[in-house]
């Protein structure tokens, strides 16, 4: 049965002698072989051995690593962990197979030990055993870089520098041996002290007399440096993580798992000796594996993996920065960047890259790292992620190359003969019978009611489009544009069409819905519909354009604006809301959608603006089996989830207030090459149902309304509260989901049911509180925040404060666990609010950069 056995070193003070002082102490080291040393014994390690700074001397390990060869057999596994400083020597081994141009080093307490003296130790090992390497350390950096050409600038090393700088706010200290250091240790001796130990190795062959099977697991790449902590290290406080939640991942798996954990540096895989099948298939730890004695061959040791490359199974997506800088700023050509555009604005270069290898999460990371680096060299460039810049890329609200449902939602899931159409059912909206209800009342005439749709605008001629759609009183508030058409290369999947159509849709022959609806497919399709264009995506870039676009519904008389986008708040956003309350005007605004995997998952997963605002409607989702449009509610069923779609935003409870729900996903939706699809989703598909409804409620109480006074000047703004109140309290709650108040706010649409509560009479009405730019909107409040916040630690150049503030907003309506915190800034609209231990709460999201947790203390 086969053995396991362990050496755990961990070395934070160092012999003054050798090191002449020159070399920092460490924190986290011999915390780190303790940990090791604890972890083999709960695997069941035969024996464990645990070795602490003046402990930890070259002659032991090597004495140690003699005997364990002699006594391991075939099947066996040696498990070796390293944490402390690591170094380079330059390598003096011409001609032979080994060319690598230095040579790594641990640093012991009393000297440095070569890894050209591991090696010899491993080549002792029979053939069959397994040696497990876990190197905590890193090395000084002295593998050079290829210089810039002139007038270039090397973006990549600007980034690995400043990324250094961000841990470094954070009070981690560089492990590695740097050329300072490297020099005053050869001035004081200890050159002498080394180069005899290299000249036994010059005419070493690495890997060809190893038998063993030898796995080394190393925190970065040989040209970077790796960090120590209060606690662990960077790499083994991450491998921790990883081995309580995944216990059983490979090697692979886990250099895979920890370069998610964090953006710089990054990990490191190299294996070389016995092949050994199961060995790179099981735990790298694991004592027991099948068939541990069946070697399959040999591998030299030459080439290190380069995990983010090599060990993904699809192509990942980066992170990616939009850079604005002086026209003659010129990045040098470099296989880790990818430049996406460039062009010149205003008289700046404005460049979007791809930075390879960071992950999409880190991308506030990099953004301030490299922004910090050129700042440190008087190089004025701001830098900012393109998280948006993604959701251009991720699937939409609207599914158009397939006919048939999202398959990891219901109803595809739990029903899946449910015909399309299902959502204005009886059952779910009861926009259908709320239509036949409102005819009914007023004989097949009902009254003229306008809804502003501003959204992408529409494609014309497409089936289904609203028989009243206003093309002539149409406008785009686009540039250059004088209609409200939406080009067909848009790219958005024509999401103002389908929008529309489940707003007012008219009409449509059966074969369009597959044989399965008959009748009009919108959930108003008396109103007359206003066309406004603001946007070619769904993202409101420009707050101006939605401005003006309320504008012009106020001035059309609108009773009712629907709009499936969001974006950030303005001073001109929430002015222009009220102005449209006071008004009379129903506003109804999608919540917006996140993505729950993929590099939407770092988008915001609250309720965006204008929804969140108290005096709109935001319109969230829920699934057709009334359950919310989350994916966490399917994993808790049967399904499992493997697409990029998205989900719906919800919270915090301070936006929910005026929440209310309509069915999403899987409406019908715009097809490609079909007049339909059965696809439609995101809260973009909830948003028209909501207006359709409110619509719905106004045209069947025209009368009553006009009675009350509530189209009289002043007292316009009742109506939309009567409105709201019907639709409301009329809304399914507790009877179809326990958590309707957290998820829907104030329950699904029931539009037939709206209908049965009346017109109150005002002392019954309430106005609701005006619309108004939290802190979280005022990116200037923000920065003074910061201003007066100085940093713990002090580095080079600090990020600006405007860009930790775009941060902290990102990440306050990012991360659900801090939805607490946005709800007690939203409801006292101060940042002072918040506490020490709530800052600190901000600090340790996994969203949250470097940079910003080393402000935020």
């Amino acid at each position: 049965m086969p053995q396991g056995y362990s050496l755990h070193i961990g070395v934070n003070q160092f012999d003054r002698q050798y090191y002449r002082g020159s070399l920092s102490f460490l924190n986290a080291a011999v915390n780190d072989a303790i940990f090791w040393n604890q972890f083999a014994r709960d695997q069941g390690y035969h024996s464990s051995h645990l070795l602490k700074d003046e402990e930890a001397v070259a002659a032991t390990i090597i004495a140690y690593l003699q005997e364990k060869s002699a006594q391991l057999k075939a099947g066996d596994i040696l498990l070796v962990t390293y944490s402390g400083h690591g170094g380079q020597i330059p390598n003096e081994k011409k001609g032979v197979a080994d060319d690598e141009r230095n040579d790594q080093t641990w640093c012991l307490y009393d000297r440095e030990l070569l890894d050209d003296e591991l090696y010899a130790c491993f080549q002792q090992f029979a053939e069959g055993v397994r040696i497990t390497v876990v190197s905590d350390s890193c090395h000084s950096g002295t593998v050079i870089r290829d210089e810039a050409p002139i007038g270039q600038i090397d973006l990549i090393a600007k980034l690995e520098k400043g990324l250094s700088m961000g841990l470094e706010t954070r009070g981690c200290i560089a492990r590695g041996v740097g050329p300072d250091i490297r020099y005053e240790i050869s001035r004081s001796g200890g050159k002498s002290i080394m180069e005899p130990i290299q000249k036994k190795y010059l005419q070493a062959r690495k890997g060809q007399k190893v038998k063993a099977a030898v796995t080394l697991l190393a925190a970065c790449q040989d040209e970077e440096t790796t960090f120590d902590g209060e606690e662990f290290g960077l790499f083994t406080g991450a491998l921790k993580e990883l081995l309580t939640n995944a216990p059983e991942a490979s090697a692979e798996e886990l250099i895979a798992k920890t370069k998610e954990q964090y953006a710089f540096p990054k990990p490191n895989l190299f294996t070389y000796g016995a092949q050994i099948a199961s060995y790179k298939t099981h735990s790298p730890f694991a004592i027991d594996i099948p068939e541990p004695t069946l070697v399959e061959g040999f591998e030299p040791a030459r080439v290190k993996k380069s995990i983010s490359r090599t060990m993904h199974k699809v192509t990942p997506l980066f992170a990616r920065l939009k850079l604005t800088a002086a026209v003659d700023f010129e990045p040098m050509q470099d296989d880790q960047l990818h430049i996406l555009s460039e062009q010149i604005v205003d008289g700046h270069k404005i460049l979007e890259i791809e930075v390879i290898d960071i992950p999409v999460k880190d991308a506030w990371n990099a953004a301030h790292a490299l922004q910090a680096a050129l700042k440190a060299e008087k190089i004025q460039v701001q830098v900012e992620p393109l998280y948006f810049e993604h959701q251009k890329t991720l699937s939409r609200e609207g599914r158009s190359d397939s006919d048939d449902y999202l398959p990891e939602w219901p109803p595809a899931q739990l029903e899946p003969g449910v015909k399309v159409g299902w959502h204005l059912g009886a059952e779910y909206s009861q926009l259908a019978g709320a239509v036949q209800e409102v005819r009914q009342k007023w004989q097949d005439n009902p009254p003229r009611i306008r809804i502003a749709h501003i959204d992408t605008g529409y494609v014309p001629n497409r089936p289904g489009l609203p028989k009243y759609l206003k093309h002539d009183e149409g406008r785009s508030f686009i540039p250059g544009e004088n209609s409200a058409i939406d080009p067909p290369d848009s790219g958005q999947d024509r999401h103002g069409t389908g929008t529309m159509i489940l707003l007012a849709g008219d009409q449509v022959d059966p074969q369009d819905l597959f044989g399965e609806y008959e009748g009009e497919v919108g959930g108003i399709p008396f109103a007359e519909v206003i066309p406004l264009r603001i946007s070619e995506t769904v993202v409101i870039f420009n707050s101006k354009r939605f401005e003006a676009a309320v504008e012009a519904a106020i001035e059309l008389g609108c009773e009712v604006i629907t709009m499936s986008m969001a974006g950030k708040p303005s001073p001109g956003m929430s002015k222009v809301i009220n102005k449209a309350y006071e008004a009379g005007i129903v506003v109804v605004s999608a919540a917006s959608n996140c993505w729950y995997k993929g590099p939407g998952a770092i988008l915001p997963k609250c309720v965006l603006y204008p929804a969140a605002f108290p005096r709109v409607i935001a319109a969230v989702g829920a699934m057709q089996d009334q359950r919310p449009y989350d994916q966490k509610f399917l994993l808790a069923s049967r399904s499992k989830i493997d697409t990029a779609y998205m989900q719906g935003c919800w919270g915090p409870a301070s936006r929910m207030k005026y929440a209310l729900a309509a069915y999403t996903p899987n409406v019908p939706w715009v097809g490609k090459d079909k007049a339909f699809t059965r696809g439609g989703g995101g809260t973009s598909s909830a948003t028209p149902q909501v207006a359709a409804a409110a619509a719905l409620w106004i045209a069947y109480y025209r009368k009553e309304l006009e009675a009350k006074g509530y189209y009289e000047e002043g007292q316009r703004w009742k109506k939309v509260e009567a409105v709201r109140q019907a639709l409301f309290q009329s809304a399914a709650k507790e009877t179809v989901f326990p958590e309707w108040k957290k998820y829907y706010g104030n329950g699904i649409l029931r539009a037939l049911d709206a209908l049965r509560i009346g017109v109150p009479d005002e002392q019954h009405l309430q106005a609701a509180p005006a619309s108004k730019v939290s802190p979280l909107g005022a990116v200037e409040l923000i920065a003074s925040f910061f201003k007066n916040r100085p940093a713990s630690r002090a580095i080079e150049a600090q990020p600006d404060d405007e860009q930790l503030a775009l941060e902290l907003i990102q990440v306050l309506e990012s991360d659900p666990e801090l939805f607490d915190l946005l709800e007690r800034i939203d409801e006292s609209e101060y940042l002072e609010v918040l506490g020490a231990e709530d800052w600190k709460r901000v600090g340790r999201s996994k969203l949250t950069s470097n940079f910003l947790r080393g402000r935020l203390g």
